[in-house]
C-alpha cells in the first residue's frame, strides 16, 4: 500500500482525454473541500479493503487518525505514525523501534499526506458526477475522478460523499493491475482539540526505543 500513490487511477484513455469537467461534480467537491478546510482538527476511524480481482484475494485493515492543519497522528497496521508537518516518526511497538524521515511536503501518498485525499481533485484530474444514492437515511453523491496523466497506475477514484454533512464516506481506487483499494471513514469528530505535541514522537515516553534516523 505504501508504494501506491492515491492519485493513480484506472481509466480508458479516450474517456480521460475527452471528458469534460462536470459543473455538478465541481460544486459538490468544492463544498467538501471547503468543509474539510474549515476544521482545525479532524478525527476519524478508517478501514482499508484490498481486493485483487485476478487472484480473487481480499484482506481488510483498520486504523485511526487525527489530523490538525498539516499534522497527523495515525495508528495503522501495527505502526503508530507522528507527523508534525515536516518530520515523520514511524513507531513499531512490536520491536520498540522508530524510523525518522522527512516526506516531500507536496506528497500525494496517503501515508505522507492523508488530508490530501479530501482535496485531490483540485489539480491533475477530470471529474464527473455519476449519481446520488440514498442509504440508511443519508444522501450520498458518487463522483468519479479521472487522472489527466495517463501513465498513472490507477485509472479512476470513486468518491462517496455524504452531502448532508459534507464528509467523505469512502474512496475506491481502481488499479490497472486488477487491484482495488476501498478506503472507508467512520466516526468523524471535529469538536476535539489536540496540542501540537500530540503529533511529535517523544522518545522519553518509550524507554529503550531504537531510533533509526533515515533523513
Amino acid at each position: 500500500m505504501k508504494n501506491i500513490s492515491l492519485l493513480s487511477i484506472f481509466l480508458l484513455g479516450f474517456i480521460t482525454l475527452f471528458a469534460q469537467q462536470d459543473p455538478e461534480a465541481k460544486k459538490i467537491l468544492d463544498k467538501l473541500s471547503e468543509e474539510t478546510k474549515s476544521h482545525t482538527v479532524i478525527q476519524t476511524d478508517f478501514e482499508i479493503i484490498y481486493k485483487n480481482i485476478k487472484d480473487n484475494n481480499q484482506n481488510t485493515s483498520s486504523g485511526s487518525i487525527v489530523m490538525k492543519d498539516n499534522m497527523y497522528h495515525m495508528n495503522f497496521m501495527g505502526t503508530e505514525s507522528f507527523y508534525d508537518g515536516k518530520t515523520l516518526w514511524s513507531y513499531l511497538p512490536e520491536v520498540n523501534e522508530v524510523n525518522i524521515s522527512e516526506p516531500e511536503p507536496d506528497s500525494e501518498d496517503i501515508f505522507s499526506n492523508p488530508k490530501k485525499l479530501f482535496t485531490i481533485y483540485e489539480s491533475g484530474y477530470k471529474y464527473q458526477h455519476i449519481n446520488t444514492v440514498y442509504e440508511n437515511n443519508v444522501n450520498y453523491s458518487i463522483v468519479d475522478l479521472y487522472p489527466v496523466d495517463l501513465t498513472e497506475d490507477f485509472s479512476r477514484i470513486r468518491l462517496q460523499i455524504n452531502i448532508n454533512e459534507l464528509f467523505l464516506k469512502s474512496a475506491t481506487i481502481f488499479g490497472k493491475d486488477g487491484s482495488h483499494y476501498i478506503i472507508s471513514f467512520n466516526n468523524y469528530n471535529t469538536n476535539t482539540n489536540f496540542s501540537d505535541s500530540y503529533f511529535v514522537f517523544n522518545s522519553k515516553n518509550y524507554p529503550d526505543v531504537e531510533i533509526i534516523d533515515m533523513r
